[in-house]
């Protein structure tokens, strides 16, 4: 069975080994142009005779320079030459244009042009091998990293022209954020990451449909860059729980002076700033506006920690961050001399404003929610708006990923909150054993609910449901036979807590 023809090398992938890594390129304009054979061209007959995708090395009378220079490049240009290498004595400025103006590559060569020739002729006959060095010489480079973005950096400087990027959770977490777009003319290359033994990341590149061919070597160079990574990884993910470490411990001292007083007398107006805070980098002199991000479900892993600090940084670099319970905390600080405000002749609200318009799509990537507090003065004013903004955080959980709810237009309704919704719901198994045995108590429960939301309204319940006022008068006398009786004073606001906590247990995104 004969074997399939080798991927020819291409320029970039030339350009990365000597003795063209010691070239200048002088005009380089597709790097993914394919070599398939290398002319040395000693005289204009044999630069006349190249074929199309040769790497023409210049030597003797073809590379004296001037107009010498000037017909060689037009006539690689005429054959479709890849490229053409010219030693540095026969360079000139006037050719650099006019290389420009013909779109052909040139290269400026120090070394002797016969020595480059045959090397050059080796790799060319021989990619695989050529390609063994360069992964070889890319190891030691991706060894010498130490962070996420120079392991990145050196495999989009090293696969040039093809974009890598690295995800995590399926969002780009580093590199070029085009190798993750789908496109009908590229190739996807996918290498998976695990870490203590299950998946953690993926490195992804997306290989031009005319460079298919080196997928293969893409893909071994993906591969060498994984413990690199993960290296980088631990290093980050340890830097990065120190420094949040501090931050969270910083927090709770000053939540704690604060709020410690309250104990045995009133909390004070405004406690004294430590120093520290300014060592963080954090403003809390005047007003602040706190902003609370909370998964709509459950707790935040530790990976996503990782990754909200990461967007953070790329959106809010000047405001704060901190981990706190089931959530991260945030504020705006707001200046009391309104010429040092951020939002100086405006609304304070603009600053905040623009910020969650920033932090929306990467609030919905990664299922989170926003809640934003009141503005309030000091310290104490700081922490009364973290608790509000929490509040209305969990308030947001109703309306999915993305949503922002700000306190001042949540009211009452932050009462609803904290309700422990799942253990409320339990009790209807217990009480309303009948009705959850119903192939349709969620119609049933979320009809009474309106019912009970509109203060008895048939007409306005049926409106609020989209259905006819007779529809909600039979679902309110079934669900009555199944045992859901809410005419009752003392047992309404039971039933209806019991119904809220049902349905938004039952409607994805409501709680």
């Amino acid at each position: 069975m004969s074997r399939p023809p080798l991927d020819p090398l291409v320029l970039a992938e030339l350009l990365r080994v000597d003795p063209l890594a010691r070239a200048k390129a002088v005009h380089l304009p597709d790097p993914a142009r394919a070599v398939h054979e290398v002319v040395l061209a000693q005289t204009f007959d044999r630069l006349h005779r190249a074929a199309p995708h040769s790497l023409v090395v210049l030597h003797d009378d073809a590379a004296t320079g001037g107009w010498a220079l000037a017909a060689a490049l037009h006539a690689g240009w005429e054959r479709n030459v890849s490229a053409v290498v010219v030693p540095q004595a026969a360079m000139s400025p006037s050719s650099a244009v006019l290389a420009d103006r013909l779109g052909i590559a040139l290269l400026v060569i120090s070394d002797e042009p016969v020595d480059v020739a045959l090397t050059l002729a080796g790799q060319v006959s021989a990619p695989q091998a050529a390609r063994a060095l360069r992964v070889a010489l890319c190891a030691e480079r991706l060894a010498e990293q130490s962070s996420l973005r120079g392991v990145l950096g050196v495999l989009n400087s090293e696969l040039t022209p093809v974009p890598v990027a690295l995800l995590v959770g399926g969002a780009v977490a580093g590199g070029r954020a085009a190798a993750a777009e789908e496109r009908p003319d590229t190739t996807r290359v996918r290498v998976e990451i695990q870490a203590a033994g299950r998946p953690w990341a993926e490195l992804v590149a997306a290989v031009p449909a005319k460079s298919a061919g080196s997928a293969a070597h893409v893909e071994s160079v993906l591969r060498l860059a994984r413990l690199p990574l993960l290296a980088a990884w631990a290093q980050t993910r340890m830097n990065s729980s120190a420094q949040a470490a501090q931050e969270q411990a910083a927090f709770g001292l000053l939540r704690r002076l604060a709020t410690e007083p309250a104990a045995t007398a009133p909390p004070p107006a405004d406690v004294d700033v430590p120093s520290w805070t300014g060592e963080l980098g954090w403003r809390v002199e005047g007003r602040n506006r706190a902003l609370w991000l909370s998964p709509v479900h459950g707790v935040p892993a530790d990976e996503l920690t990782q990754l909200v600090r990461a967007f953070w940084q790329r959106t809010r670099p000047d405001w704060p961050l901190v981990a706190d319970s089931d959530g991260w905390l945030s504020w705006q600080n707001i200046p009391e001399d309104p010429e040092d405000s951020e939002d100086s002749g405006n609304d304070d609200t603009a600053g905040m404003r623009r910020a969650l318009t920033a932090l929306a799509r990467a609030a919905t990537d990664h299922g989170l929610v926003l809640g934003v507090g009141g503005a309030h003065a000091g310290v104490p004013g700081l922490m009364r708006s973290v608790t509000e903004a929490r509040l209305a955080a969990h308030v947001a959980r109703d309306g999915g990923p993305g949503s922002v709810q700000w306190f001042d237009q949540v009211g009452a309704r932050a009462a609803l909150a904290w309700l422990p919704r799942a253990r409320i719901a339990e009790v209807a198994d217990l009480c309303l054993a009948d009705l959850m045995g119903a192939r349709d108590r969620e119609a049933l429960v979320d009809t009474v609910l309106a019912v009970l939301d509109c203060g008895g309204s048939l007409s306005q319940a049926s409106a609020r449901l989209g259905v006819h006022r007779n529809t909600v008068l039979s679902r309110v006398a079934r669900a009555k036979e199944l045992g859901l009786v809410f005419d009752d004073p003392a047992r309404r606001l039971a039933l209806h807590v019991l119904c809220y906590s049902l349905a938004s247990l039952w409607v994805p995104g409501r709680g």
